[in-house]
């Protein structure tokens, strides 16, 4: 391959995480560009986190199209209005917000775990008063 060659992979773009890197080839590959991501080199590393980033490549031919795909979608992004957005209606009556009591079979068995600890402190100490 030359330096001119057309079908030569070029990166992209370096992001964070596999799973970023996955996502913007899905962007990419729905504008009918073709993109690689290579993490296996980074597989060792927790819960995907990579030190160096994670490399999403196109072909050289691709590159100026894929960074326009890439604009057009973040631009596109930026423009919803989330108050026109249609998220249907709730399907339970359950409260948005956290009841802040405890319920009763929680608060009893509560209770009967502080009492047994209590208890069994009690005997220890009184085992070695004896």
């Amino acid at each position: 391959m030359t330096e001119s060659d057309p079908d030569a992979l070029e990166t992209l773009r370096t992001v964070g995480s596999e799973f970023e890197a996955h996502t913007l080839v899905a962007v990419l590959r729905e504008e009918g560009i073709e993109a690689h991501v290579f993490a296996a080199m980074h597989a060792s590393l927790p819960l995907g986190q990579h030190r160096f980033g994670v490399p999403v490549q196109v072909r050289r031919a691709d590159l100026e199209r894929a960074h326009a795909a890439l604009e057009k979608n973040a631009t596109d992004s930026v423009d919803l209005d989330w108050d026109e957005v249609d998220v249907g209606e709730r399907e339970d009556q359950l409260p948005l917000t956290p009841v802040n009591r405890m319920p009763l079979l929680a608060r009893i068995g509560f209770a009967v775990a502080v009492a047994v600890v209590v208890l069994t402190v009690a005997a220890k100490m009184i085992s070695w008063m004896l």
